[in-house]
């Protein structure tokens, strides 16, 4: 297979949803990942066996034409051509006539594309179109409709199901279709060809990789979905602060005292988390005045999603533990309408990332204090939250338990392990029996995520975070998320030296004690649930990698109470297989 030795690149663009970013820099030399799209499109285009380039120039040009200078690509022979007026895609083709000698690669200078080009190039050769575009029907406006192959229509906003990704193949036939003069765009010019009868081919090619960077939120974005791709899987990334936030949050952020907001303000922006909330740190380099007088802190910026009910409850939530005496991060202020709030940032070490550094008497000592403050909250939370009528997600009943078995079933025994749905049956009933267990003992307020991961620190002292799920339900469920936490893994004999300790002090702990078995049961099926559904989203792939551990606990469970039908299939997830002679 020869591919095209020439590629056209598009990069007059002003840019104008992207402003501020753009204001006096093209959007082509934006990075990501540190490197800006212009160079990944080049060493793309590189890869492919491509020898001759032309970039077209009009707004910013500067600094394209000081990249260029440095010949980043030594294979290629790369030139640019300057656009005193914008003209348009169609334009910019006309203007490059002298360039158009042969079949060649179109496309924009603002997507990122990671793509296979073979299927471009059989459509191409198969069935002689005017042009093979790439086509994606997983992200973008969806308004192109093809039909066997075949764009039918660009603009098919009612009966579309494609996105026109910005490259394609084409030859200089497309040349006659462009008006002779001023300002016209290649949409238009296919639309002619289409008209006189020439085939436009729209090509689907699986594994590939397509972000639109239009605007500075999806600018943020396509580093997340991006990340995994191009090797930066949970890594954060520092942006321009006319990048992550609106122009209305940057007015809030001056209105809570925060300020100053220059142009030059860089924030981090973390990785995605599977709670509908996008998190970005500030490390301010002047001292916050004012409640906090006279104290430095690095500021932790949320911005959340009403899609989850439970994210409205964190700043409420926030002040009653702190009322509590309970350690949590500080909350600096809170625009519930904007869904906006910031709070102190405690770093990126959680319980879970600490805890291969410790020896075991260093573990022993951070879960005594954590099983205090999670006797403190059991204790005098569910009373307080009452009297100050705090609002809280539904509690745990039959509904929440039966949600948390389907996860487990659902996302493990049918789609992971094709379970026969008479394992399934029997499994659910089992499951059943351990709810049953777990509504009928003590109940306090709870966090409902107690895990390795959700406790950060200040200092030594460990502090709770992610609390906004916080409910009434079993103190035993709490206990299990955080003994059998599969993030920790820790072993049975801290687990249980945890576990007597909480008993101990608690005045119902051998009630609870007695459902510790069921409730690990309860929340280990959940775990591996999410586990499963967390890790399809894109830069949460890692979340698989829990899978065994939390089968081991899981296991460790089923030894103080048995359920027969589900350890023989624990131990299939352990085994990474299941029984071949069973039905499915």
């Amino acid at each position: 297979m020869s591919l095209p030795r020439k590629a056209f690149i598009l990069a007059a663009g002003l840019g104008t949803r992207l402003r501020p970013l753009t204001q006096d820099f093209p959007k082509a030399m934006l990075p990501l990942w540190g490197q800006p799209m212009l160079s990944r499109t080049l060493a793309l285009l590189a890869k492919w066996g491509v020898q001759q380039v032309l970039v077209n120039l009009h707004h910013a040009p500067g600094p394209i034409v000081r990249y260029l200078a440095s010949q980043p690509f030594p294979s290629m022979r790369i030139c640019a051509v300057f656009e005193p007026i914008i003209l348009g895609t169609g334009g910019a083709l006309r203007n490059a006539h002298w360039f158009i000698d042969q079949p060649f690669w179109l496309l924009n200078a603002d997507v990122i594309a990671d793509l296979d080009p073979a299927p471009l190039w059989q459509a191409w050769t198969h069935a002689a179109p005017l042009a093979a575009c790439w086509l994606t029907e997983a992200a973008g406006p969806r308004t192109v409709r093809c039909v066997n192959g075949h764009i039918r229509d660009f603009h098919a906003t009612n009966g579309g199901h494609a996105t026109f990704c910005g490259l394609q193949l084409l030859d200089q036939r497309i040349l006659s279709f462009i008006a002779p003069n001023g300002f016209d765009t290649l949409i238009a010019a296919y639309q002619r060809a289409q008209r006189k009868g020439l085939r436009i081919a729209g090509v689907f090619i699986p594994g590939s990789f397509w972000a639109d960077i239009g605007t500075p939120r999806q600018y943020v974005q396509a580093h997340r979905d991006s990340a995994q791709r191009f090797g930066h899987a949970g890594e954060s990334v520092i942006l321009p602060v006319a990048a992550v936030l609106t122009s209305r949050e940057q007015q809030r952020l001056q209105q809570a005292g925060l300020g100053p907001i220059t142009p030059d303000l860089g924030l981090e922006v973390l990785p995605p988390r599977g709670s509908a909330r996008e998190f970005f740190r500030w490390r301010r380099p002047r001292p916050v005045y004012g409640f906090y007088k006279n104290r430095t802190y690095d500021v932790l910026l949320i911005r959340w999603s009403p899609e989850r009910p439970d994210n409205r409850f964190y700043a409420r939530h926030s002040r009653f533990l702190a009322g509590l005496g309970l350690p949590v991060p500080r909350l600096f202020f809170d625009f519930p309408r904007d869904h906006f709030m910031a709070i102190e940032d405690l770093g990126d070490e959680t319980l879970e990332s600490r805890l291969p550094r410790l020896s075991a008497s260093a573990r022993r000592r951070i879960y005594r204090k954590i099983v205090d403050v999670t006797l403190q909250l059991h204790r005098r939370g569910l009373p307080t939250a009452r009297q100050c009528r705090l609002p809280l997600m539904p509690g745990f009943n039959q509904a929440l338990y039966d949600w948390e078995h389907r996860y487990f079933i659902d996302h493990i025994l049918r789609t992971r392990l094709r379970a026969p749905e008479t394992a399934i049956r029997a499994i659910a009933a089992e499951l059943k029996l351990a709810a049953q267990i777990l509504a009928a003992s003590p109940h306090a307020l709870i966090h409902r995520d107690w895990q390795s991961s959700n406790i950060l620190f200040r200092g030594s002292q460990p502090v709770m975070i992610d609390y906004q799920g916080m409910r009434r339900g079993p103190a035993a469920y709490d206990l299990a998320s955080l003994l059998c936490d599969p993030y920790a893994d820790l072993d049975a004999d801290l687990q249980q030296e945890c576990l007597h300790d909480y008993v101990r002090q608690h005045p119902q702990g051998p009630r609870i004690a007695q459902a510790f078995p069921a409730a690990a049961i309860q929340r280990l099926c959940q775990a591996l649930g999410a586990y499963v559904v967390l890790s399809s989203n894109t830069g949460m792939e890692h979340f698989l990698r829990y899978i065994p551990s939390a089968a081991r606990q899981l296991q460790r469970a089923l030894r103080s109470y048995s359920m027969p039908v589900l350890g023989t299939w624990v131990g299939h997830l352990l085994a990474g297989s299941h029984p071949p002679s069973l039905p499915r």
